[in-house]
């Protein structure tokens, strides 16, 4: 059996060689900082009548939803849950972390479509159920980008997604394609629908009038198209945008089947 003398301390660097740096912390959001979350929940055991990070994720949803993004910090969101806000520190980091977790949470409200309708039927109505739950919470929409969408929440949706396409037909490579098409379509109308592209009414009245004074001779067709251009929605874009996307995947469905 070895003995204490039988065990050496750790070597000095050899003379002239720095010691090898710290790694870096892995950046929140992102698919390692996500590996090690999945880890680090399956190691931990939940305290009875504890604080869990379910509870802290539905807090911050509340009070984004509430008093907007800005006002979503630890104090608040402490206070907020009636719980000293170290104590949360316990589940998530920062307020970076906090961010990243509450999307995951917000997702978790998405109704998976039915696998039973057909692949067309489903991506629209998996793109409509996903747009559903961002216009329910527009507060948190920002926050999307800030890390990449690989929770639990994220990675069902995702999962129920390719599943369905590829039970219809898809080729593997075609079908991530397709998902992550329609995603990013969903988040970015999104992202316009709740940022500087938004429009009130005020806000169009403003817009015809910068039209009504372009010049005829510089600006013929926006002028006389005035109407139309600040005519649509964001609901009526998306539904336009969604018919020609989906109808164009068709094309390429019927194609990658030979057809």
């Amino acid at each position: 059996m070895p003995t204490a003398s039988d065990r050496r301390p750790p070597a000095d660097p050899a003379p002239g060689h720095a010691p090898e740096p710290a790694p870096e912390p892995a950046e929140p959001g992102s698919a390692s900082w996500w590996r090690a979350r999945y880890a680090e929940r399956d190691r931990r055991r939940p305290r009875t009548g504890g604080l869990t990070l379910a509870r802290i994720t539905a807090g911050a949803l509340e009070l984004a939803d509430r008093d907007g993004l800005d006002f979503l910090t630890m104090r608040s969101l402490g206070e907020h849950l009636q719980v000293r806000h170290t104590s949360l520190y316990r589940h998530v980091a920062s307020r970076e972390e906090l961010l990243i977790e509450t999307v995951d949470h917000m997702l978790g409200e998405i109704r998976l479509p039915s696998l039973e309708g057909g692949w067309r039927a489903g991506l629209e109505q998996g793109a409509r159920e996903f747009r559903r739950v961002l216009s329910a919470h527009p507060a948190l929409v920002p926050a999307l980008t800030s890390g990449q969408l690989l929770g639990p929440n994220a990675l069902r949706a995702r999962e129920h997604a390719l599943g369905q396409l590829l039970a219809q037909g898809w080729a593997p490579r075609t079908a991530v394609h397709v998902y992550l098409t329609v995603t990013h379509f969903v988040i970015g109308s999104a992202v316009l629908d709740t940022g500087g592209a938004a429009r009130t009414g005020p806000q169009r009245a403003a817009m015809m009038e910068l039209f009504a004074d372009l010049s005829p001779r510089t600006h013929p067709v926006v002028r006389r198209h005035a109407d139309l251009l600040n005519s649509p929605d964001g609901a009526d874009e998306f539904a336009f945008g969604l018919r020609v996307l989906v109808s164009g995947l068709g094309h390429l469905h019927t194609e990658e089947a030979g057809g």
